[in-house]
């Protein structure tokens, strides 16, 4: 059985990917679409949610058609569960280069807090403008009703609950308040609908292509990372960056960007390479290291996050060539992608979830394993170990 997703950024990859181990799947990550991988599922990081508009849509086409050609028995296009980026763009693409006729798209996952009822986005009961999300550098939320925060769209498209669907509209997005709508979503796909989301609704539609795993919950929270270890924490989520906060000022590893570095337009040498012996130093001593950004309310745009995780990964990089790593964990998708370039990383074969949306994956031929979290999730006990 083949089964594709693409998805728009390396951590919703990875988290996509975890979910097919769980199912006994041979899953492949990758940036480029292998047609000669034996891998029962092929999960495609276009990282679309950090290119501008119009290279979204043509890295979307791109890996459509060459999807296409897999002849897969199950297409799902994995987007934020809050629907941040180019969704109805990427969805038009995908559904005119791989002839599907129409699309569910369910971001919410009700397994984590997230639903879509009434038409309002929700994290935790709370409208979901009233969360960090409405801070994102890139894609801030300006409000919980969706036809409304994206009014401006030129992609029509309606959001209903399960039961007053048809088949008669391009795009939908489903709402979800509880786990069974999610399954009910399943229930109303064809052959030419693709199907569009966050890892709760493909979840629904694994267990209705596969039946539900047999293995039960497979999180491990009583592993713990070993060897020299080097977190990236690239999110501007407030819990992870308090939690950053808090401990540096325990005295922990923390190794902060440093503030001119942070500037846009700015990417001094010797700055850099200080912070990577920072850094190393701290591998070196303590066994582990955390890279983090400084909380300041400069060069939070979009220009300004992409010099961030730019200049992020090149310091990595850095370090990479001065220390060996064991375990790299990474926090926020587009840093991780950024990252992962520039170590020339661009397969990954998942082996653990650590914690759900949180992947251990290894990077074949090397000794090096990469842990992938979305920004917006928390940190587990088995992976922040401090």
């Amino acid at each position: 059985m083949r089964i594709t997703v693409i998805a728009d950024d390396l951590t919703g990859a990875a988290e996509i990917g975890g979910i097919g181990i769980k199912y006994g799947l041979e899953v492949e990550i990758s940036r480029n679409v292998n047609t000669a991988s034996p891998a029962d599922m092929l999960v495609i990081n276009t990282d679309a949610r950090s290119m501008n508009e119009a290279n979204a849509i043509e890295v979307t086409r791109k890996v459509s058609e060459q999807l296409k050609t897999l002849n897969p028995k199950f297409v799902f296009k994995k987007t934020d569960s809050v629907l941040r980026g180019h969704v109805f763009a990427e969805i038009a693409a995908q559904c005119k280069a791989m002839n599907f006729s129409s699309a569910i798209i369910v971001p919410a996952n009700p397994s984590l807090g997230r639903t879509l009822v009434n038409g309002h986005y929700y994290i935790n009961n709370t409208p979901i403008h009233q969360t960090s999300f409405k801070d994102d550098p890139e894609f801030p939320v300006t409000h919980s009703h969706i036809l409304t925060r994206f009014n401006s769209s030129p992609y029509p498209f309606s959001v209903l609950p399960h039961f007053d669907y048809t088949n008669n509209e391009a795009i939908i997005v489903g709402e979800a308040e509880v786990q069974g709508d999610l399954n009910n979503w399943a229930d109303k796909l064809t052959n030419c609908t693709l199907a569009a989301g966050a890892a709760g609704f493909f979840t629904a539609c694994l267990n209705k292509l596969l039946g539900e795993p047999q293995g039960g919950n497979n999180t491990v929270d009583e592993f713990s990372l070993a060897g020299s270890i080097l977190y990236i924490s690239g999110s501007t989520f407030k819990p992870s960056v308090t939690l950053i906060q808090e401990l540096n000022a325990g005295n922990g590893p923390v190794s902060y960007m440093p503030e001119n570095v942070a500037i846009l337009g700015n990417a001094d040498e010797m700055l850099l390479n200080d912070w990577a012996d920072e850094t190393t130093s701290l591998i070196e001593q303590r066994g582990k290291a955390v890279m983090s950004i400084p909380d300041t309310n400069d060069a939070h745009t979009g220009d300004g996050a992409l010099h961030k995780r730019s200049v992020m990964a090149l310091a990595v990089k850095k370090v990479f060539n001065k220390v060996q790593v064991n375990e790299l964990v990474i926090e926020g998708g587009s840093t991780a992608a950024a990252i992962l370039d520039l170590l020339n990383v661009h397969t990954m074969v998942p082996v653990q979830e650590l914690a759900p949306g949180v992947i251990r994956s290894a990077v074949p031929n090397t000794n090096l394993h990469i842990t992938l979290k979305p920004g917006s999730y928390s940190w587990s006990k088995s992976i922040w170990a401090f």
